[in-house]
């Protein structure tokens, strides 16, 4: 080798010359990599950036993650040895159940909690491990139940938090990758936590405490401690045996505070209708056409018809940028419908008809009550502190239209619903508005809870759904500084990561109705288009896969006809990927459970199918779809079981629900 190439390859300062050989920083020399794998971390006190250190946060994919594993399979193996069946049958029914909370309290308990592991020791369980092994145990024996509130995310494995069971312990780095990736500030879990060389480290799954608006989180888990039987003090050695039972509580808690939410909310459905008669049909139309409180949607080519969102009384179209909804209206040749929620938005309608001064056919009015189409939770309601449920409001229905640009940067709608937030007054605060409790040293310890509430609330929607949102201006204007951190990234929450419980089933925005020439070329363009079939096979995997997770159980040909059909749909509806939205199949798989336990005996199929179309604010998308699932079954020559029907029907359906929440381009 010459002088230049020696130069160019020359060991970099300190570097071991001998590749057989590796630099030390604690020894501050040179060490074979056998002296190096016996004694770190033990003999030798490493420092935690190493790189031949496996609890180094750099290695903590390539050799931390498979050094766990292989120590918690070596516990695992012997405590299967000495359970019970009836032990074994409750772990595996948790693992079943996909319970990684509980399957993992389970196992703590027995190995830790029951004093297994220092039984194992003595009896040399270690005898044959290795060095990484012996030291990743000894951080395992640290492992202790913590109630996290989190601070801020550090890095893709790195997030920030306190555990409140702790106060005496300040801020820690708390390393696990999953919850890097999701958690917003000010969220509270339950869960484990250990000690690493480089920080904490969070073990198994966590729970969500419940909201219980501005209560403090701390003194909210002892009393719910104390109601379940916990001995006052130390809860520690209590709290590792009944991990399961807490998780139970917390459920029973969530149901509870919504049930009684939802019985203190007015949800009936009114849908109310009048007769159009022919010498009122043009004057009628020509008064919608023009109306001030109607946001009109596109009418169905080729017929006298006219759908619209009835916005609020309050509303001022020369002035305001967006405005409350009433209802949904829908102008047939012969009938004016009107479907509106709650006893006060009906009042509207009433006053809104009298308005029009036209002699309309008597009012026909159907009323249900969505509350009791909501599917039911069990809980047991005695693990519930009574206190637990009191200061509950009702639902505030409060979806938007917007009716002009907005005036600076666009806003999402969450953005928009905190406009003057300080000023408004607020039930959980006794009525007062948070500027007022702010400025009340009574009230301030209630709204920093709150407003950490409202941190997390809105950090959700960062993390989950890449909603540009941050609470820091908020809380700087109300004076609440120690709040202000920074926030999380945004991003978006693959499907698999949605607890079915929590998914919120927002009804699609008011758009453009997909219909007539528009939708039939659409719908012929995917078809015919291989290219785009592709793209759209390719775009939509996820969605079409998760039809396999129906709790209706469909053999390989309805399933195939299912796919195609909603690939043809929702190709139609975005051939193109809409910026920004991707679909949610867990949100559609709600949906679809929802819709299929909801009416009752007296709804025939056709009714059912009427409603559920229209709720996906894409009615004539979910009748072409239909139209296509029969063709294609005819085609086949394959018939479609009669019994499944319905659920291909409303899988279709929430399919184009899904799809609608990103209202489709139709200029």
């Amino acid at each position: 080798m010459d002088a230049a190439l020696r130069e160019i390859h020359a060991p970099r300062m300190g570097q071991a010359k001998n590749k057989k050989q590796r630099e030390c920083p604690a020894k501050g020399g040179i060490i074979t990599p056998e002296d190096c794998g016996r004694g770190r971390n033990s003999a030798i006190s490493c420092p935690v950036d190493c790189m031949h250190n496996p609890f180094a946060p750099a290695n903590y994919e390539s050799q931390f993650g498979a050094l766990e594993i292989r120590v918690i399979e070596h516990l695992s193996r012997k405590l299967s040895i000495e359970l019970s069946q009836p032990q074994i049958r409750e772990i595996a029914d948790a693992m079943g159940k996909d319970d990684v909370f509980t399957s993992h309290a389970l196992h703590m308990w027995h190995i830790h909690g029951e004093g297994r592991l220092a039984k194992w020791k003595d009896a040399g369980l270690l005898r044959d491990w290795k060095n990484d092994e012996r030291v990743m145990l000894s951080c395992f024996e640290t492992i202790r139940p913590a109630l996290f509130e989190f601070r801020g995310v550090i890095d893709g494995i790195t997030s920030e938090a306190v555990d409140l069971l702790c106060p005496e312990l300040p801020p820690f780095k708390l390393i696990d990758g999953s919850t890097a990736s999701r958690v917003g500030r000010y969220d509270v879990m339950l869960g484990w936590r250990y000690t690493l060389p480089s920080g904490e480290r969070s073990s198994g799954g966590m729970i969500p405490m419940p909201s219980l608006d501005a209560r403090d989180p701390l003194a909210a888990f002892k009393e719910l401690l104390d109601h379940l039987g916990a001995p006052a003090g130390d809860s520690t050695a209590w709290l590792m045996e009944h991990m399961p039972l807490l998780a139970e509580a917390f459920t029973a808690v969530a149901v509870a505070r919504q049930e009684k939410q939802l019985a203190l909310s007015d949800l009936k459905q009114f849908a109310l209708g009048y007769g159009v008669g022919e010498a009122e049909r043009d004057p009628l139309l020509s008064l919608l056409g023009q109306h001030p409180r109607l946001f009109r949607e596109s009418p169905r080519a080729g017929e006298a018809f006219m759908r619209a969102t009835l916005l609020d009384e309050s509303c001022d179209r020369g002035v305001d940028e967006e405005a409350m909804v009433v209802g949904d209206l829908r102008l047939h040749p012969d009938r004016l419908e009107i479907l509106v929620i709650g006893e006060a938005n009906a009042a509207q309608v009433r006053r809104f008809i009298a308005s029009l001064a036209l002699p309309l056919g008597q009012e026909e009015c159907v009323v249900s009550d969505l509350a009791q189409s909501l599917p039911k939770h069990p809980h047991d309601p005695d693990l519930v502190p009574p206190g637990f449920l009191d200061g509950i409001g009702k639902i505030q229905m409060s979806s938007r239209v917007l009716l002009k640009d907005p005036v600076g940067p666009a806003e999402s709608a969450l953005a928009r619903s905190y406009r003057g937030f300080a000023d408004k007054p607020v039930p959980t605060l006794e009525g007062m508005t948070p500027r007022a409790a702010a400025a009340d040293p009574a009230s301030r310890a209630r709204l920093v809870h709150l407003m950490k509430g409202h941190v997390s609330l809105c950090d959700g929607q960062r993390r989950t759904a890449g909603v540009d949102i941050d609470l820091n201006p908020l809380l700087l204007e109300l004076g609440l500084d120690e709040l202000v951190l920074p926030p999380p990234p945004l991003g978006f929450v693959e499907a698999e990561d949605y607890d079915d419980d929590d998914i919120p089933l927002d009804p699609p925005p008011p758009q453009e109705l997909l219909d007539g020439e528009e939708l039939e070329s659409r719908l012929d363009r995917v078809i015919a288009d291989e290219a785009l079939w592709n793209r759209l096979d390719i775009r939509l995997a996820d969605i079409l896969d998760a039809f396999n997770d129906l709790s209706d159980k469909l053999n390989p040909n309805e399933l195939e006809a299912l796919q195609s059909t909603v690939l043809s749909a929702l190709g139609a509806l975005h051939p193109d990927q809409p910026p920004g939205y991707e679909p949610i199949p867990d949100r559609m798989l709600a949906r679809y459970e929802t819709w299929m336990t909801s009416g009752d005996d007296k709804e025939s199929i056709g009714e059912y199918l009427d409603r559920i179309f229209a709720e996906t604010r894409q009615p004539a998308l979910c009748e072409a779809a239909a139209d296509l699932l029969i063709f294609l079954e005819k085609e086949s020559g394959k018939k479609l079981r009669p019994k499944k029907l319905d659920a291909l029907f409303t899988a279709i359906a929430a399919a184009v629900w899904e799809a609608a929440h990103w209202p489709p381009q139709l200029k």
